[in-house]
């Protein structure tokens, strides 16, 4: 598991989940160097649609290029930054993450297979494993290995840079952005993998991606 990148953070090894006692982050959070869902990469990626480039994630950004279907860029780097965290209430007590019915858990960055950045009785974990928690409407995880429902989904966008053909860089709104070549497990455990706007969707409320063979499916077939 890897440590955050976000800081400061305190990471351990003992096979517990890296936390630090803290207050809830501030909003917006920015997450920075987050890649949001297993098999996420930073390399060479191609456009799929049209795409604008702005000069800055930041609110005062203007276009600075236009990548047209079958461009090539570099993902270089991004930062995801949560507005609004997602909310998860516990239905019933979780003895082993020391949670109990009636707690509240909130989600910044979605990390993959399960798990998230979360905050809950006064400390920040970098990764977490949220695959217990289910949609608001009931669905998405089943059995005994169910403890916990969103309440909210939150409001979380993922900004990456990227450096164009001509040298120079830019960031482009990955919520909005559909490109070839971010996942590296494409076509390799889905032979139809879904559209990029579906795993920017996934990673924004928060929620696992569910995969064949990921550790969050084996985790709860395991409880179940």
């Amino acid at each position: 598991m890897m440590c955050a990148t976000v800081s400061p953070l305190i990471c351990q090894d003992t096979g517990q989940p890296e936390s630090k006692a803290m207050p809830a982050p501030k909003l917006p959070f920015l997450d920075w160097k987050a890649c949001p869902f297993e098999g996420c990469a930073y390399r060479e990626w191609t456009a799929r649609k049209a795409i604008a480039v702005y000069d800055t994630w930041e609110q005062k950004r203007r276009p600075v290029a236009r990548l047209s279907p079958g461009d090539i860029v570099t993902g270089v780097t991004g930062v995801v930054i949560t507005f609004k965290p997602g909310v998860i209430r516990m239905d019933r007590d979780l003895t082993e993450e020391k949670l109990k019915r009636g707690d509240t858990i909130l989600t910044y960055t979605y990390r993959g297979e399960g798990f998230s950045a979360v905050w809950f009785n006064g400390r920040y974990y970098s990764e977490f494993d949220i695959s217990f928690a289910k949609w608001p409407d009931g669905s998405g995880c089943g059995g005994a290995h169910c403890a916990a429902t969103y309440a909210d989904l939150g409001n979380k966008v993922w900004w990456a840079q990227v450096k164009l053909k001509s040298g120079s860089t830019g960031w482009v709104n990955m919520n909005d952005a559909e490109f070839d070549g971010v996942d590296l497990l494409a076509g390799i455990l889905e032979p139809n993998p879904p559209s990029y706007a579906f795993r920017a969707a996934i990673s924004r409320w928060g929620l696992r991606l569910n995969r064949a063979g990921s550790r969050s499916t084996a985790r709860q077939s395991a409880r179940s």
